[in-house]
C-alpha cells in the first residue's frame, strides 16, 4: 500500500522521484503540458500560450494591423537569436547528460587516448571534406 500524505504536492514529488530524469524525455513531455489554471492570461482562452511579441503588437495596434518588412526583419532577427541560444542550451544540457550517464555508468565509459587520437584523425577528414563542399558552393 503507498503512503498516504496529507499535501498532494509532496505525492507528486515522490511519485516524480520515483522515475529516472532525462533532459531528452522531459523535453517530450514540454508539447504536451497545459499552462496552470489559476494564472491569468491577456486573451480569452485560457489554454493559449502566448509567446509571440510581434502577434501581441500586431493585435493591439488597430491603427496599423499589417506588420511591416522593417518589424517583420526585427523579429526574425530576435527569433534567430532566441532559437541559437535555445539550441545551445539544448545541447549543453544533453551533453552534460550524456557525461555525467558515462561517469555514473555501469561500467564508467574509459576512454584511452589511443581512441582520442582515432576520432581526431577521423575528424580532420570530414572537416577536409566539408571545407572542400563550402568551397564548391562558395562557386
Amino acid at each position: 500500500m503507498a503512503p498516504q500524505y496529507p499535501n498532494p504536492n509532496l505525492e507528486v514529488l515522490t511519485d516524480l522521484q520515483s522515475q529516472p530524469l532525462s533532459i531528452i524525455r522531459l523535453s517530450e513531455s514540454i508539447s504536451s503540458t497545459t499552462p496552470n489554471p489559476t494564472q491569468t492570461q491577456n486573451d480569452n482562452n485560457p489554454q493559449a500560450r502566448t509567446s509571440d511579441i510581434s502577434a501581441s503588437a500586431i493585435n493591439n495596434d488597430a491603427s496599423d494591423p499589417q506588420p511591416t518588412p522593417t518589424s517583420l526583419a526585427a523579429d526574425l532577427s530576435h527569433y534567430r537569436d532566441l532559437f541559437s541560444k535555445l539550441r545551445f542550451s539544448y545541447l549543453e544540457q544533453v551533453t552534460k547528460e550524456k557525461f555525467l550517464r558515462a561517469i555514473v555508468g555501469d561500467p564508467p565509459l574509459i576512454v584511452e587516448s589511443s581512441e582520442n587520437v582515432e576520432l581526431e584523425k577521423q575528424l580532420g577528414e570530414i572537416k577536409a571534406v566539408l571545407k572542400m563542399q563550402k568551397e564548391d558552393v562558395a562557386r
